[in-house]
């Protein structure tokens, strides 16, 4: 008993310090208290708390993480890439976005949403409304506007699509509970059905075995007739202490 719970411990120890560990590992370190990280301070502090305080508002309340990263430069790295490994080091949320932008490069900024329940989504759809955002985000005519655009439209594409996996799986849920109930509805009505014919069955097999027996039994009331044969010549068998004379024996 004792060990095993010693492992439990040691296995829960390992699952949070993993996280820990690999936040430590990470090459821009632990995760900045605010939703945004500039460290060449591109944002000024106006526009980064009007950036900042709706994405942890909306993170706290909703349950959606999105995450504004600034940086000057992604060498020859793919934005995928820089943005999967701030997820991988920084997001816990099951739907999470990182909105990943490089003053001045005709691309930025990037919508790259992800998460466990980013699975579910149509890869389509989720294309088509990440291209759309992008847009409107760089149609803005300022940088730092374009960086709140894209934050805001990130935020709302999450909460969107978490809205729809819980009444997907709320959907769900309930199909599963009605098509149970169901089953268990035409259980009752076979179990019905099964009794029913027992009931109808088993007086027809009484009979049926009552009319064999009486079929069986069908025949004369009397004994029948026995055959009567002669003894010894005579014309009729004798009767007890019967004697037949042969006559004397021949000298």
């Amino acid at each position: 008993m004792i060990r095993r719970h010693l492992t439990l411990a040691i296995a829960l120890v390992i699952a949070v310090a993993s996280p820990v560990r690999a936040a430590a590992l990470f090459e821009y370190g632990p995760r900045p208290p605010q939703s945004v990280f500039d460290p060449g301070g591109f944002l000024d502090p106006a526009n980064l708390r009007k950036i900042s305080d709706p994405l942890a508002a909306v993170y706290k309340t909703e349950g959606v993480d999105v995450i504004v990263v600034v940086l000057a430069d992604l060498g020859n790295a793919p934005p995928e890439h820089v943005a999967s490994r701030f997820a991988e080091a920084w997001c816990t949320a099951p739907l999470h976005c990182v909105v990943l932008c490089v003053p001045g490069h005709a691309e930025s900024p990037w919508i790259i949403p992800g998460g466990r329940l980013f699975g579910q989504l149509v890869p389509e759809q989720v294309r088509q409304a990440v291209d759309a955002a992008r847009r409107r985000a760089a149609s803005e005519p300022k940088p730092a506007a374009q960086v709140a655009a894209a934050a805001n439209e990130a935020a709302d594409l999450l909460r969107y699509w978490m809205a729809n996996a819980i009444n997907r799986s709320e959907n769900i849920r309930t199909e599963s509970a009605r098509m149970r109930e169901e089953l268990r509805n035409k259980g009752d009505r076979l179990r019905i059905l099964l009794l029913a014919a027992a009931a109808a069955v088993i007086p027809v097999a009484v009979g049926l075995s009552l009319l064999i027996v009486k079929l069986r039994n069908r025949g004369p009331r009397s004994f029948p007739k026995q055959p009567w044969k002669p003894r010894l010549g005579a014309p009729n068998a004798g009767g007890n202490h019967a004697v037949v004379d042969l006559g004397a024996p021949p000298p």
